[in-house]
């Protein structure tokens, strides 16, 4: 019979013995990447079941786009490219929102809102009422006083609940909300379209950055939800995925309008390059370029965008400046272009967000080379040529002209604004 103390011993050796193995021995580890993975055809089981064969765990199938967010073993991920059925694996990349520049003033502190004439449109009963506005970003303080009234709901793709509760350093989402749609309620600041209907589409965290996932998960939200303009202040890498998503939701009639990016004379960031999406530029109240506006033949709106006071969480305000804060005016102009009534533009038979587009294009105030350029694209956006005008009369005319009526009365018909033209 053996002592304890040998079979100690046997034991010990034992465990030092497996302590010791080579490196060689123990089984390989698996890296897995975040992927996003498009098909050539609307994905079902055949192609769930492809993923399951390489090894690939679904987080996410999308609906607006034949495509699934996974997450894949990195040596599957050229297997996979190989099969005729994919379309693209791309990298489920890191995007972040367009950062403003921090600043060290109703109307009178939203300097950008009466700029381009919004105030004038809202004398005519004209606020946005009834439209419904998706501000995709790192969501919204709704329980800001002067942003509550408008809040009607949204969805968090970060923490995956209805609460996109807007948890970033500088307020972002909620900033660019105050800019399209605060209250109008003689305190504070004042929204370009101050009834239009604020949604939350969280898909930032709160440093500002979130997944591609999560943004093209946002737009898709936008589209089943029945939204008519989506604002997205982000800026994320020219990728297939995300031009097919911008895509599809345009053509299902969602208008989407993205800041331009913070590039100082630099190229337009993406999304907000895409043929389907409306790139905005930020400019001084001098309508001069931003000294941090890119310079690019897709610029297609100028916008105020210098020291914009807004909301911020806790019930705050800041002023911030960029295309962030440029894209959110343009927003509200459409928003009210909306509530005035759409009209079929082109000719098509349709009053649809193309009309809308075409509308921004052809008014807004044409201040560089003639026609679009690089600087400018078509212009300063304009909510009083846009809206009020037919056509006649230039629209840096019309918005003078109306700024001398309103100085001489307090208020002014629309017949009354016409007759000054001889209409």
């Amino acid at each position: 019979m053996k002592k304890p103390e040998s079979r100690i011993s046997v034991v010990l050796f034992f465990l030092l013995f497996c302590l010791l193995l080579p490196a060689e021995s123990a089984a390989p580890s698996t890296v897995e990447r975040k992927v996003i993975i498009g098909f050539n055809k609307k994905p079902g089981f055949a192609e769930r079941n492809l993923l399951r064969s390489h090894k690939g765990r679904m987080r996410h199938a999308f609906r607006i786009i034949h495509a699934f967010a996974a997450n894949l073993p990195e040596q599957e991920i050229s297997r996979l490219r190989a099969d005729p059925r994919i379309k693209y694996v791309v990298e489920d990349a890191v995007v972040s929102a367009v950062e403003p520049e921090l600043s060290e003033a109703e109307y009178g502190s939203s300097w950008g809102v009466q700029h381009i004439g919004c105030d004038l449109v809202h004398d005519q009963g004209i606020t946005g009422q009834g439209v419904k506005i998706a501000v995709i970003d790192t969501g919204i303080d709704y329980t800001h006083p002067q942003l509550s009234a408008n809040y009607r709901g949204g969805y968090d793709f970060v923490f995956t609940d209805n609460d996109p509760y807007d948890d970033s350093w500088n307020s972002h989402g909620t900033h660019v909300a105050g800019i399209i749609a605060a209250s109008a309620d003689g305190s504070g600041v004042v929204g370009g379209a101050p009834d239009a209907s604020l949604y939350a589409v969280k898909v930032l965290d709160g440093s500002g950055s979130g997944y591609l996932s999560w943004i093209i998960a946002g737009i898709e939200w936008a589209v089943d939800n029945g939204m008519d303009i989506a604002n997205i202040s982000i800026a994320g890498p020219n990728s297939p995925v995300l031009q097919d998503a911008c895509k599809a939701a345009y053509d299902a009639g969602l208008l989407l309008i993205a800041a331009g990016g913070n590039t100082r004379s630099g190229d337009v960031l993406y999304p907000a390059a895409y043929d389907s999406v409306i790139a905005v530029s930020g400019s001084y109240q001098s309508d001069l370029p931003a000294w941090f506006s890119p310079m690019d033949t897709e610029v297609e709106l100028m916008a105020p965008g210098v020291e914009i006071l807004s909301t911020t969480a806790g019930g705050e305000y800041a002023l911030l400046s960029g295309t962030s804060q440029a894209a959110p005016h343009v927003t509200a102009v459409a928003a009210l272009l909306m509530s005035a009534g759409q009209v079929d533009v082109n000719g098509d038979g349709l009053a649809n967000n193309q009309d809308i587009r075409l509308r921004l294009q052809q008014t807004a105030v044409d201040l560089g080379d003639e026609g679009r350029d690089e600087v400018y694209g078509f212009g300063l956006v304009d909510a009083v040529a846009a809206i009020l005008d037919d056509g006649d009369v230039d629209g840096l005319d019309l918005l003078f002209f109306a700024r001398q009526l309103q100085g001489g009365m307090n208020s002014i018909s629309v017949e009354d604004f016409a007759a000054s033209f001889g209409r």
